[in-house]
Order: C-alpha cells, then sequence, then structure tokens
C-alpha cells in the first residue's frame, strides 16, 4: 500500500509538468558555467517560452533525483533557478534573486554534490539564515527569510547564477570518492 501511495504522488508531482522537456545537463568545463546569468525583464519572465524554459527545468531537475537546477546548468545564462525537495522545500521557481546572509545565524559545513559535478561531493560553508528577495514565475516579488535545507539550496543555486561552483567553495575537497556520501548527498 505504501508503495502505491509513493508512486501516486510521484505521478501527481509530474502531471502538472507533464509538457516539460528534460533538458542536457552541462558539466564542469563548460563556460557557461562561468558567467554571470542576465537578469529576466517582466515581460520575459511571463512569455510562453521562458514558462516552457521553467517547466523544462522542473522536470529535468526530478529526471535528475535533484533539488535544485539553475538555469546555466541546462545551458542558459539567466538568473533564474528551481527547487524543490521533501519535507519542507516546496517546489519554487527563483527569478532575478537577491541572497542577503545573516551573519547572526552563523554558518555550517553543508556536505553537497552538484548535478554539473558528477561523482564527487564536496564540503562547503554555508549560511544557516538567509533573507531571499526574487520574482516567482508569475511575476511577483517575495522576500523570506529561511534557513535550513531551503536556505542551503538557494546559496548553492545562486551561487551558479554568479559562475560560482562548489569546487570554488571547498573547505575540504575528497581525495577519493565516498560512495555512501555521494549517494546521500543532494544534487543541486
Amino acid at each position: 500500500m505504501k508503495t502505491i501511495l509513493i508512486i501516486l504522488s510521484l505521478l501527481v508531482s509530474f502531471s502538472s509538468y507533464a509538457e516539460g522537456r528534460n533538458l542536457p545537463i552541462i558539466t564542469l568545463g563548460n563556460p557557461v558555467l562561468r558567467l554571470t546569468g542576465r537578469e529576466l525583464t517582466q515581460a520575459e519572465i511571463t512569455s510562453p517560452e521562458m514558462q516552457q524554459l521553467m517547466d523544462d527545468m522542473i522536470v529535468t531537475m526530478k529526471k535528475a533525483g535533484g533539488v535544485g537546477l539553475a538555469a546555466p546548468q541546462v545551458n542558459h545564462s539567466l538568473r533564474m533557478f528551481v527547487m524543490e525537495a521533501w519535507p519542507g522545500v516546496p517546489l519554487t521557481v527563483v527569478i532575478n534573486p537577491r541572497v542577503e546572509y545573516i551573519e547572526q545565524g552563523g554558518t555550517k559545513n553543508s556536505s553537497e554534490g552538484c548535478l554539473s559535478i558528477p561523482g564527487r561531493t564536496l564540503t562547503v560553508p554555508r549560511f544557516k539564515k538567509i533573507n531571499l528577495s526574487y520574482f516567482n514565475r508569475k511575476g511577483e516579488y517575495i522576500s523570506q527569510e529561511m534557513g535550513g535545507f531551503k536556505a542551503i539550496i538557494s546559496q548553492h543555486e545562486y551561487d551558479h547564477l554568479n559562475g560560482v561552483l562548489i569546487v570554488d567553495l571547498v573547505d575540504q575537497m575528497m581525495g577519493e570518492l565516498n560512495w555512501e556520501k555521494y549517494f546521500a548527498s543532494p544534487r543541486m
């Protein structure tokens, strides 16, 4: 019974984005990953082409088993990312974000994988709390303070929009791949 509920949940999750396509994810070495993405205009945000790209990114993230995906990772140098993780991080489209790091909350080491750096898990420092301001897919302005996993995903994806990868932030790099940590770490 539990298996049936999980399958039904996945079908419902994918059904609203059935029109999206699975895009190729570019990897380390592709120069697009090192560019600063350009902001989208309000007209672009609500355009059919950009709405399709958002749907495509959601499908791509889910099919890749990721919890976040930035537009540069699918070869679009734009300031946009998507994220979703269960529990606690609802499906969110983030456009033209601004991040304010809340230093009083402190930092923590985060073990992270990246869809653009397959087979690696790296430990990087992240702020425990941030304030994220952005436009959603409807062009509505949102500003919210967040902590926990949602803050970590947001910081990882925000870095992608600025041409920064986790290899640039490494606190310690693993000499050999630790498969247990690799499979346990979220892909963003």
